[in-house]
């Protein structure tokens, strides 16, 4: 048998042969410990089993603590069990590998000791037994080699012996001793005179001359601001030259290439990718989150916002509506809104047997209807196992039952039977939050899956340096920028390289991992005999790319690389590729700039004054001011999608306080005082934070909460201090309002309703904006207040009208009739005189904008066209509303009236 062996030829080999050979085979390390295991008897082992071995190997870390309790790695083991345990484990197959016996004496260095001590536990099985791992399979090759046969004949060597690990060289040499041939896979010619060729030279060593390039095409350079544009340009360039055939290499892994070579109809090379960021993949770093209480809104957003998950889309998508504007669970509006959708899911299976409520109930109650554990304490075992295991046995259903052709769900399964594996390891019967976290992103990785299948007549390609076994006429290098991992320091102390080396045990250093790296980069640039073609992106996902190594001797061979160079935005250097190519044109599209805003829309033959069913009295207010959105939303129904994320905070605590003063106000507080007031409140917070806003439960969230909860409490007495004071009694909270404004029906609801020997007061809760609602009045623009005051009241008399700050815990009105000591914008005047004007206004200016929607004509007012509408409107102006100068303070529609530029 004939071996070609590298280190990067498990991922791929170039070039295979046209035909069948037979006892030829390409091997990299994982496929020569497989072939040497099935000739000499030792198969049998299980692959991808590094989590458990890091399990077994923290408890037996663990047990010597208990007995060497000042350790070395004592303090790192505090702080993460399983990320020790990982690295010590690395650590011990390392030195496996180079050979050690964990033989230990009196002067062995104190980390050396200490594991030689650790591995004599594990090998009685004390207190547990370490699978084998890799390294002890390698051990057991060379360990078997002199008693069985095999059938390897003659190993050809991609990477030189001396740039090998030191079990391969070890390996390699014994295969020598038994009469093996071992070969060096030698390099094609090269010709110094080319650019090609001097690059060559000046990378081996053999030249220190910097030249003018030649410009005879053996040497390009594509650079471009980013992939997309390098790979829409070099796929299209492939289709125009059907004889550019380059050997690609890959480095980053990237499908990017692959992705423009089919939209331009080209065979695809069926390249593999890894990422995390899939959905399959990311819901299992998210199950967890429901074992835990408080619960994580954000990451339950997370989870029912994925493409693909184990709950049924629409309940999904209603459960992340309601938790973006009520992060909680388990509330008045949460259970009304399951309730509803289970209704409704009922009456749909009537008519359709394919929908099973059963099965969408059983998922809403594992995940939703569980018990949850508090953060601070810990999770029994089985429930995390629980939740994992339905996830393996749901994404196998998924992949199986609906023949979901997505191999991500296997991986899936697979990571998360690991982690089932992994608790079932540790001996823990409770596990924190934070072990379980650090089990979850043990296993949590991403897995190659090929999503295209290769299609014949794909470009040949590559994806490391070193998977070459043979020379190319042509290779282009994609994504020549650094890619590659950075060692910066030595594993072993100097006493304890040296302690080893006395007994012909030399494991890696920097110096031979930066040394095999040199070897492997240049390897592809020598194997190449007519054309190098070096792709350099200046981004790669956003960030800027760093150069690669390569690029610094490529620099110093050369006086001026301009020549060879085509920058593909800016166009400089395109006849060195025009020369020898038909080259696709780019052209990059002009940005067009938004036209500016325009004092009136025009719109025929659409009946845009049609009455509504009822208006609301923000409806209204928007149809004065700015008619453009009433138009847009209540008439052509362009309304805004719900934002599936959670509401930030400003707009949490507004919507927290308004609950928590609608519970309060709905209790007899007539003979309350300020402690009973902050008991109330107190004692509500928790409940009601963790149905409407946990994320402020969260850890680290403490200082908000507790400032906030503060505010609540000060405005909460505040105002029920200003009731009692005045005389005042609760009628009602969040009372709805009905009624009539120029003979068409409104509705509305009013926080807070009072009342008082015959007299009413209407009183709208604000959570912020003291200056802004005092201005309102001032400028008699308070317009809800008022038609809230006439909405209550008979037609010949006023309710009392005042706004309510709750994060100033102020009192704002226009006079100080309905409670004394508060901040009275206007003490002097008469309010039924005010809102007797401010009605009349509102009607006026009602009238005069349905006319002018009637006539089609839709006012856009924003800043930039205010000025205009003012010189065109002039005295027209003067018994209607006094129009605003400035944009709306919320428009969904700023794009469509060429607002936001």
């Amino acid at each position: 048998m004939i071996i070609y062996f590298g280190l990067a030829l498990d991922d791929s080999v170039y070039p295979l042969p046209d035909g069948t050979q037979g006892n030829v085979q390409y091997l990299g390390p994982h496929g020569l410990l497989h072939t040497l295991e099935s000739h000499l008897g030792l198969i049998g082992h299980a692959n991808n089993i590094d989590y458990l071995r890091t399990a077994q190997y923290r408890q037996a870390l663990s047990a010597y603590l208990e007995e060497q309790p000042r350790a070395f790695f004592a303090d790192s083991f505090r702080a993460d069990q399983m990320a020790t345990a990982a690295e010590l484990l690395s650590r011990r197959d390392e030195l496996l590998l180079a050979g050690w016996d964990f033989q230990a004496d009196e002067n062995s260095p104190e980390r050396l000791a200490c594991l030689a001590a650790i591995e004599e536990e594990l090998r009685t099985g004390n207190p547990v037994h370490l699978t084998m791992g890799v390294a002890d399979r390698w051990r057991a090759i060379l360990r078997m080699l002199d008693r069985r046969r095999h059938p390897i004949r003659e190993v050809a060597l991609v990477e030189p012996r001396e740039q090998l690990p030191p079990h391969l060289r070890q390996l390699f040499d014994r295969f020598r001793d038994q009469g093996v041939v071992i070969r060096q896979i030698g390099l094609p010619d090269t010709h110094a005179h080319t650019d090609l060729g001097h690059f060559q030279h000046a990378v081996n060593g053999l030249t220190k001359a910097k030249k003018d390039t030649a410009g005879d095409g053996s040497l390009l350079i594509l650079r471009g601001e980013n992939e997309a544009s390098l790979a829409a340009w070099i796929a299209a360039c492939f289709r125009l030259n059907e004889e550019l055939r380059p050997l690609c290499l890959i480095g980053d892994k990237s499908r990017l290439l692959d992705d423009y070579l089919t939209l331009e109809g080209l065979p695809g090379m069926g390249l593999p990718a890894a990422s995390l960021a899939r959905p399959t993949l990311q819901v299992l770093k998210l199950v967890s989150v429901f074992l835990w209480d408080p619960i994580d809104p954000y990451k339950i957003m997370e989870f029912v916002s994925l493409a693909v998950k184990p709950l049924e889309d629409e309940l999904a998508h209603r459960i992340a509506i309601h938790m973006a504007q009520t992060p909680g669970l388990r509330g008045e509006g949460w259970y009304i809104m399951i309730n509803r959708y289970f209704d409704e899911l009922d009456t749909l299976a009537q008519k359709d047997k394919s929908i099973k409520p059963a099965e969408v109930r059983s998922q809403y109650n594992f995940w939703f209807e569980r018990q949850r554990y508090d953060r601070s304490a810990a999770v029994p075992k089985g429930e995390v196992i629980e939740i994992f295991a339905y996830l393996q046995r749901w994404a196998i259903q998924v992949y199986d039952d609906k023949g979901a052709n997505n191999p991500s769900f296997m991986v899936l399964a697979e990571q998360a039977k690991r982690v089932v594996e992994l608790l079932q390891a540790v001996p823990e019967d409770r596990l924190s939050h934070l072990e379980l976290e650090r089990i979850v992103r043990t296993i949590y990785e991403p897995a190659p899956v090929q999503f295209r299948e290769t299609e014949v007549g794909h470009l040949p390609f590559v994806l490391r340096p070193s998977a070459m076994v043979g020379a190319t006429d042509r290779l282009l290098w994609w994504n020549f920028s650094q890619q590659e991992a950075e060692h910066f320091f030595s594993r072993w102390y100097d006493s304890e390289r040296s302690w080893l080396e006395k007994r012909a045990v030399v494991p890696d250093g920097p110096q031979d991992e930066n040394g095999r790296l040199i070897w492997q980069r240049k390897w592809p640039i020598l194997q190449t005999r007519d054309q190098l073609i070096l792709i350099v992106p200046d981004n790669t996902a956003g960030r800027a790319n760093e150069p690669h190594p390569l690029m610094g001797p490529l620099e110093a061979a050369f006086k001026d690389l301009s020549a060879i160079t085509y920058d593909l935005e800016s166009g400089r250097g395109e006849e060195a590729f025009a020369s020898i190519f038909d080259l696709p044109s780019y052209r990059p599209l002009d940005i067009r700039q938004l036209g500016r805003p325009k004092p009136f829309l025009e719109i025929t033959g659409i009946d845009l004054a049609a009455q509504r069913e009822a208006e609301t009295l923000s409806s209204l207010e928007t149809l004065f001011y700015y008619p453009y959105q009433w138009v847009l939303r209540h008439q052509i129904h362009l309304r805004k999608s719900a934002i599936l994320s959670v509401v930030p905070d400003r707009t949490l605590m507004g919507n927290l306080a308004h609950r928590f003063f609608q519970r309060l106000l709905n209790q007899k507080q007539e003979q309350w005082d300020q402690a009973a007031v902050h008991r109330w409140i107190e004692g509500e917070s928790r409940r009601l934070l963790g149905q409407e806003g946990a994320g402020l439960l969260l850890y680290g969230r403490e200082p908000e909460r507790l400032a906030f909860i503060n505010k609540v409490k000060y405005a909460a007495w505040s105002l029920v201090n200003l009731i009692q004071q005045n005389g005042w009694s609760v009628r009602g909270t969040e009372q709805e309002l009905q009624g009539k404004f120029e003979n068409i029906p409104v509705r509305g609801r009013a926080d807070l309703v009072l009342e008082r020997d015959g007299e009413l007061a209407v009183v709208d809760l604000k959570w912020r904006g003291s200056s802004r609602r005092e201005r309102q009045i001032r400028n008699e623009e308070d317009l809800q207040l008022v038609l809230y005051s006439r909405l209550l009241t008979a037609e010949d008399s006023w309710a009392h009208t005042a706004y309510f700050v709750m994060e100033d815990g102020k009192m704002i009105s226009r006079n100080e009739l309905a409670f004394q000591q508060i901040t009275a914008v206007s003490p002097d005047t008469d309010h039924r005189e005010v809102n007797e004007r401010i009605l009349e206004k509102m009607e006026a200016t009602y009238r005069w904008r349905m006319e002018q929607i009637k006539a089609g004509k839709i006012e856009i007012r924003c800043e930039q066209t205010a000025e205009a509408l003012d010189e065109h409107y002039g005295a027209e102006l003067m018994d209607l509303l006094e129009m605003r100068t400035g944009n709306a303070y919320f428009d969904d529609y700023g794009t469509l009236i060429n607002l936001i530029e």
